[in-house]
């Protein structure tokens, strides 16, 4: 028996959001549909935690702000690879959402909290419902009815089953007409829109028990104790265990900072020093620095896991120990930002050599953030310095998740694939170079551009880009699932009309 009982009221919202994921996203393009339901889902949250009485924590609503960027910009740009890193993004942010809508704090989180964080939200999204359904029933009831009407009924089916099927094999021996009849309903075709209906039905139940749970879980946990203290104890135990001597680490950093001292004094008398210098080694300006940009950002990419490793795992047992970690590490740190400028110019050359790409413009965006969250390293390092043995409130998470969060609001903003067109096309302006093909690869948000571009591009090129945009044009206009109303998306929406009306 239904109980009115707030378990079955959140039972009843997620049931409604869980048809809401079926409307708005099953066969459809992502669109306008992704910030609506967000909207929804958050709207149902703060609605079901007014009606409990469970408030939200108010300094961790600055989770809203990116959450809802990130999911407009899904309606905005048609880049599948930003339009796939806004819809990680979103559901990361709502995952930390749950965790800290009524209890903790985000910015006392590890780095390696985060991930713990968004799993262990996962996994009471899949077991929270169970109790739900358990508290919305009255389970007496239902075992005591069933044992006096259900139980009799299955005991005289299973009976009845090999005497009936005894029965239709005699009587179809004996009646062609019985036996065709018997043929007709065994080879019964389940219609295809019968199999569509029960597939979407399964979707509804499915989002409907994730939904379910996961508000369950962000409105139950004001009522739990915040663990983010009991987090920290067990990664510091573990950090016991695998704890580094002062010396192990203070020669791993004097040696990868020997290195990296070689290889900068490098840069400044070469690539940061003009070409004179390169011509005297036998290479060309061309050769040396349009080269080794991917290399050097996975150096820095490696090298910031390692600063943090060991900040981590080493055990420092003075004042003078702590002081001279930080400074190795400081000077790693500074080094690296060098680095980071070489790969920055080397990629800057090549793409003034050859033009712009999505990895290359990816890249670049990622450099910038990459520098930083190593400038924020620095901060804390000396700012909130960790205790000797390594443990306490790590700052430097919060910043790196800053980071991340501008790396993709950064790409939102400069939108990718009309930037890269722009580029390429004012290269062509300048060199007569383009590589057209390249060009018809890139979403709907380049075409406003590519179609400024046919009166100004000659030969080959203008060929290829006035065939792609005539087939790109066919293309929307023969299909129709971009067309429906949850599908809206506003970059699609402006390359129809652009193409459509040249």
């Amino acid at each position: 028996m239904i109980c009115t009982k707030p378990p079955t009221r959140i039972l009843l919202v997620a049931l409604a959001l869980g048809w809401g994921v079926d409307l708005l996203f099953y066969g459809k393009a992502l669109g306008i549909s992704a910030p609506l339901f967000v909207l929804l889902l958050m709207a149902a949250l703060f609605g079901l935690g007014r009606l409990e009485g469970t408030r939200p924590v108010r300094s961790n609503l600055w989770l809203l702000a990116p959450l809802i960027f990130f999911a407009s910009m899904v309606f905005v740009r048609a880049n599948p690879f930003v339009t796939f890193l806004n819809v990680v993004a979103s559901l990361a942010l709502l995952g930390l959402i749950a965790h800290f809508y009524a209890a903790g704090y985000p910015q006392r989180l590890g780095l390696i909290g985060y991930p713990i964080v968004l799993l262990r939200t996962a996994g009471n999204a899949l077991i929270q419902p169970a109790p739900l359904v358990s508290a919305s029933m009255d389970l007496k009831a239902v075992r005591r009815r069933g044992s006096r009407n259900l139980l009799p009924v299955i005991r005289g089916l299973l009976l009845a089953l090999p005497v009936l099927v005894i029965f239709t094999l005699l009587l179809a021996s004996a009646d062609l007409v019985f036996a065709d009849y018997l043929k007709d309903l065994f080879s019964l075709e389940i219609s295809p829109d019968l199999l569509e209906l029960l597939w979407r039905g399964i979707i509804v139940l499915g989002a409907t028990w994730f939904l379910a749970g996961g508000l369950a879980y962000a409105l139950g946990r004001s009522q739990a104790s915040d663990d983010q203290g009991a987090l920290e104890k067990a990664l510091g135990s573990l950090a016991q265990v695998v704890r580094l001597g002062f010396v192990e680490a203070a020669t791993v950093l004097i040696s990868v900072d020997l290195l990296f001292l070689v290889f900068v004094w490098i840069q400044f008398a070469y690539l940061f020093g003009g070409q004179a210098n390169i011509t005297v080694e036998g290479y060309t300006y061309a050769e040396y620095a349009r080269r080794g940009f991917f290399e050097l950002l996975a150096v820095s990419v490696l090298t910031l896991g390692l600063i943090l490793g060991l900040r981590w795992l080493t055990r420092r047992e003075t004042g003078r120990q702590v002081q001279v970690f930080n400074g190795l590490s400081s000077l790693m740190a500074g080094l690296v930002l060098v680095i980071l400028a070489s790969a920055f110019q080397r990629l800057r050359l090549y793409e003034a050599a050859y033009g712009y790409t999505q990895l290359r413009l990816y890249s670049h965006v990622f450099m910038v953030w990459l520098a930083v969250a190593f400038i924020w390293f620095l901060v804390t390092l000396w700012r909130w310095p960790l205790d000797r043995l390594g443990t306490g409130p790590d700052r430097f998470a919060i910043g790196a998740f800053v980071a991340v969060l501008g790396f993709l609001i950064t790409l939102n903003a400069i939108n990718p694939d009309a930037f890269i067109a722009r580029q390429n096309l004012a290269r062509y302006q300048a060199s007569g170079k383009l590589d057209a093909y390249y060009l018809t690869r890139l979403s709907e948000d380049a075409v406003p551009a590519l179609v400024l571009a046919i009166d100004r591009v000659t030969g080959e090129e203008r060929e290829v880009l006035r065939g792609h945009l005539r087939y790109r044009l066919e293309s929307m206009e023969e299909s129709t699932r971009w067309r429906s109303w949850p599908s809206f998306h506003l970059a699609r929406r402006r390359a129809y009309d652009v193409l459509a009306e040249n």
